[in-house]
């Protein structure tokens, strides 16, 4: 991506996350549920506007598809070649429980993957950026980004990521027969910073046996891949990809460049599989 494109998607999340902080700052939220019993918020639907109507402007030819617009049929959105895939506020509910793990996604969808993606932090007005094969930036709202570099972890212990406010029994169960076989630590966190921990080396895997969608994880799969991980759906073990019918991920792993070899893969498919580990 072009540095002068690079800044003005910059500057569009940064204006997004200003606004989303001000809703939080505030006394009123106007909190709603969704018909899928999920929050949103006027922080939700103004960070969305904001989002939108700059990328509109600055790429006009890109299809947007965005959790809180409407969602085109999937006989409209297979004949994307690319598209941005946004959740403008991802960790409402923690958002709602002012935790203060809540991002920001935007990714370039090109095909049936990520090759582009932004996750921003509008607590501590940090971000990351992806281009694939490119590496990651780590940038500040009013300063310059810096290359990070493939963590090196040498921990005996799996460090699990796991989502604070969505943990579901199905992943109770998987993380209880991991822990048959390896020391096991769960970190309890919110929204994309999941994956954050992850490229910043301080977890090692990202177990997800419940409900979230594709906005929820592009940007995250992309940096996770960049840096030599890999995130495998439970059922084929193959990549997590994007644009399918049905925008409800299935259940998934998440694994860091430390996890991500043949062995510990043929282990992951014994633990998600019926028979027993």
């Amino acid at each position: 991506m072009e540095e002068i494109e690079f800044q003005k998607i910059r500057n569009l999340l940064t204006e997004a996350g200003d606004a989303i902080m001000e809703v939080y700052k505030s006394d009123c939220f106007f909190t709603e549920l969704k018909s899928d019993n999920t929050p949103v918020t006027r922080a939700d639907k103004a960070s969305s506007r904001i989002l939108n109507e700059g990328l509109k402007k600055q790429f006009p030819l890109l299809p947007i598809l965005d959790e809180e617009t409407s969602i085109p049929a999937h006989e409209t959105r297979s004949k994307w070649e690319e598209y941005f895939l946004i959740d403008p506020l991802d960790g409402t509910k923690e958002f709602v429980n002012r935790n203060g793990e809540f991002c920001i996604n935007l990714a370039l969808i090109r095909g049936t993957s990520p090759e582009l993606g932004w996750i921003y932090q509008p607590l501590t007005q940090t971000g990351w950026f992806c281009e694939r094969g490119r590496g990651i930036i780590e940038f500040k709202k009013n300063g310059d980004g810096i290359n990070l570099s493939v963590p090196e972890t040498t921990y005996d212990t799996i460090r699990i990521a796991a989502s604070r406010s969505f943990f579901k029994p199905r992943e109770a169960e998987l993380i209880e027969k991991i822990k048959r076989h390896y020391q096991v630590r769960i970190i309890h966190c919110g929204s994309s910073k999941k994956q954050i921990e992850m490229i910043k080396g301080n977890a090692d895997m990202y177990l997800k046996a419940g409900p979230c969608s594709e906005w929820d994880t592009a940007p995250g799969q992309l940096m996770v891949e960049e840096f030599g991980g890999a995130v495998l759906c439970h059922d084929t073990f193959e990549p997590l990809q994007y644009n399918r019918e049905n925008l409800r991920n299935p259940h998934f792993v998440m694994l860091s460049k430390r996890l991500n070899t043949p062995s510990f893969i043929r282990f992951m498919k014994a633990v998600v599989g019926a028979g027993g580990i």
